[in-house]
């Protein structure tokens, strides 16, 4: 996946909340159509796949999605496609650029707003009341909520990059402290370098880097990681020797296919991260 589509499906800077939910829509959708990841792998850990028609072209997880029809993403949804399934509802993420108007030309559209922690404990209370799971998705939201939980001040600074396979010699992408994934780092006990909240882009140069100058740094890779991905992740940061975490071996990686999702998955993802951390001495 290269760096554009990788941020693209973590809304590190396109994706906002584009309205709340619909008050009159009813519980109990049995035909739905999903086209955000994170609202797909939700409805699997909720027990409702059953209930999806259909899907986006990025939805891969839970597994059996995969025999569902793709129509395309919120972006460039399939609307004869998606019209043809005669779905009772459908889910969208509220991404920047959806094209809310012609889905809801065809029927009735919920947006849940998938990138502030507050939002995403929001948004699966209100999917779990729409697929009649409300006790799943309660649970489920608690599990998030600690997410949006500040680490204390002595927690070490991190950045989490978002160049899987290590500095590349541009600038820098990084997770912002108020996102979800910037609130996974704080769940696993590191402290956002970028200490502050980041409206749009969020990206360093490299001047803006070594002025920064975080304890430690953490790649996050769409790919398997293994000890050939985390040697190469060392290897193309040494070039910034000058940076405390690249002098004293503090750069780690973590991830995986599903990383850049934001769905249940993600609380793997920060077991993964305390334990990158521990590795790495942090």
């Amino acid at each position: 996946m290269n760096r554009r589509s990788f941020l693209r499906a973590l809304g590190a800077s396109m994706a906002v909340g584009c309205g709340g939910a619909s008050p009159a829509l009813p519980t109990g959708s049995r035909r739905l159509v999903s086209l955000a990841p994170a609202i797909t792998e939700t409805l699997g850990a909720l027990g409702a796949v059953a209930r999806l028609v259909g899907r986006s072209d990025w939805c891969t997880s839970p597994p059996e999605v995969a025999a569902l029809p793709a129509l395309g993403s919120a972006l460039t949804p399939d609307l004869e496609r998606i019209a043809a399934l005669h779905p009772d509802l459908v889910l969208v993420d509220g991404s920047r650029g959806a094209q809310l108007d012609e889905l809801r030309a065809l029927g009735r559209v919920e947006v849940l707003p998938w990138l502030a922690v507050s939002e995403v404990v929001a948004s699966i209370r209100r999917l779990g009341a729409l697929v009649e799971a409300t006790s799943a998705a309660e649970a489920l939201a608690d599990r998030f909520s600690a997410l949006g939980v500040a680490p204390p001040p002595s927690a070490p600074s991190v950045l989490w990059v978002l160049s899987g396979e290590g500095f590349d010699g541009g600038e820098i992408w990084y997770v912002k402290q108020n996102s979800l994934h910037g609130g996974a780092l704080h769940a696993a006990g590191g402290r956002n370098a970028v200490a502050r909240d980041v409206e749009g882009a969020p990206v360093l140069s490299v001047e803006g880097l070594l002025a920064l100058d975080p304890h430690a740094i953490v790649a996050l890779s769409t790919t398997k990681v293994d000890a050939a991905l985390q040697a190469q992740v060392r290897t193309r940061w040494s070039d910034l020797s000058p940076l405390t975490a690249v002098r004293e071996g503090r750069v780690g990686v973590v991830g995986g296919p599903a990383a850049a999702v934001g769905g249940p998955g993600l609380l793997g993802l920060v077991d993964e991260l305390r334990a990158e951390l521990v590795r790495i001495g942090a």
